[in-house]
């Protein structure tokens, strides 16, 4: 069953254009070949700063206080989300990201709230 996602992802902020559109066309590829498709893909913001710090992967383990956030909005299998979820978590320049299902959030049995199925990854 296809269900509308909507992501947003917080890139590292010292990486070049060229590296940041490697990673949205890798993402954007893998939603593809999963079956799916990409409704929207947009930058929302360059190097805007945190509230908190975010500690990146791999061996040096930097802190980073801004970073570039990316808005994606796609159709895929329910499925087929945990691979696309572990294509995500695999890529160490993302530092974090939220996948929320959109069509949860006008089913809500409470008036006045939103029950978004949220899947997020933490660094």
């Amino acid at each position: 069953m296809d269900r509308n996602y909507e992501s947003m992802m917080i890139l590292m902020p010292d990486l070049a254009d060229q590296e940041r559109e490697e990673i949205f066309g890798k993402i954007t590829k893998r939603v593809e070949n999963l079956e799916g498709k990409v409704l929207s893909a947009k930058v929302w913001a360059k190097d805007r700063n945190f509230y908190y710090f975010l500690r990146g992967r791999g061996a040096d383990r930097k802190k980073y206080f801004k970073g570039c956030y990316w808005l994606i909005d796609f159709i895929l299998n329910k499925d087929k989300l945990p691979e696309f979820q572990e294509t995500i978590r695999l890529e160490e320049r993302i530092l974090r990201i939220i996948i929320i299902n959109k069509e949860n959030q006008t089913k809500s049995k409470f008036p006045g709230r939103n029950q978004a199925s949220v899947a997020m990854r933490s660094v």
